[in-house]
């Protein structure tokens, strides 16, 4: 029964990697993005899809928004390392009885 623990441990870890592997790719997407709106010139228009529309929005609104998803991309990958952490200890727990 153990072993269908760890297994499934195991199983929900790389989940949770792969989830903040990703998380963190989209962080750094954003600090690229954020790079590219800051060069651009005033006169430039920017637009953001919105469902099926694309709106029009000021470099302020999409330094907003961009800031916005940092802080959401952030609290979840904090969250997901909490997650790992707390795995690899019920993991070892379960190994330690079989040494």
């Amino acid at each position: 029964m153990e072993a269908v623990k760890a297994y499934e441990l195991q199983i929900e870890l790389q989940q949770v990697r792969s989830l903040r592997q990703s998380l963190e790719l989209k962080l750094k997407e954003l600090e690229y993005a954020e790079g590219i709106i800051t060069s651009l010139k005033s006169e430039r228009k920017l637009y953001r899809a919105l469902g099926d529309l694309l709106v029009e929005i000021t470099k302020e609104e999409a330094l907003e928004h961009i800031e916005r998803s940092r802080l959401v991309y952030k609290r979840e990958i904090e969250r997901l390392k909490k997650r790992e952490k707390e795995i690899m200890e019920e993991l070892s727990k379960l190994k330690a009885p079989l040494s």
